[in-house]
């Protein structure tokens, strides 16, 4: 049993790919707090996130922190083979990154919301950039998926459908909830973190992400 922990958790890691795993998420976290900064949308999950703990009075971190132990009991039951070290640092981690980022960037840079459209599109931008950086850095480490990224590999694993179509369903499910959570009152449409920005991250992530990959797998691999 121990040994099989070790070389499930422990023989794959390198000082290479730690780091990478690690900063990675720093540059995710940073990534989408510029998003939500540039207030023209996350992501769908993180938009999702921001928009319940809004709704909740919960700091981000804390919930995120909840959401990911009741998906990581679902990776835990179905999907052990993609839990490592890196599943593990963005659970823990990432949400409280993020809230941390967030809170630096209104604290020390001017206040977004009367920002001109095309300076918001610059922020989002290089927030966006920052963020498919990171996911790169992220991936390639190969140290386990977060336990949402995995829904979607879940699924193709147990159902007919593609990982493509998977992925959509989950991204389609944050913002179901999202509009839910506006109709029903929960949160006001302000606070939803849904925009130009979200369709940007849904047609972007993956050609940065290529791109990106090309010279991370350098210094990872």
């Amino acid at each position: 049993m121990l040994k099989s922990i070790y070389n499930h958790f422990i023989t794959p890691l390198t000082s290479r790919k730690l780091s990478a795993a690690i900063l990675g998420n720093v540059i995710i976290g940073i990534g989408v707090a510029g998003l939500r900064y540039s207030t023209l949308g996350n992501d769908p999950y993180s938009a999702s996130t921001m928009a319940i703990s809004d709704g909740l009075g919960m700091g981000l971190g804390n919930y995120q922190a909840l959401l990911n132990l009741i998906l990581f009991t679902v990776q835990l039951i179905w999907g052990r083979k993609y839990i490592g070290i890196g599943s593990i640092i963005n659970f823990v981690g990432l949400g409280y990154m993020v809230q941390f980022s967030y809170y630096v960037m209104t604290l020390v840079l001017p206040d977004s919301t009367l920002f001109s459209f095309p300076l918001k599109l610059v922020v989002l931008f290089i927030a966006l950039l920052l963020t498919a950086y990171g996911l790169s850095m992220y991936q390639l480490a190969d140290l386990g998926v977060a336990p949402f990224d995995y829904l979607s590999l879940g699924m193709t694993e147990h159902f007919p459908t593609s990982y493509s179509v998977n992925r959509v369903i989950t991204d389609g499910t944050c913002v179901a909830i999202i509009l839910i959570a506006v109709f029903t009152g929960f949160i006001p449409w302000e606070n939803a973190h849904l925009g130009i920005g979200t369709v940007c991250c849904a047609v972007g992530f993956g050609p940065f992400i290529g791109l990106f990959n090309k010279f991370n797998k350098n210094w990872i691999r």
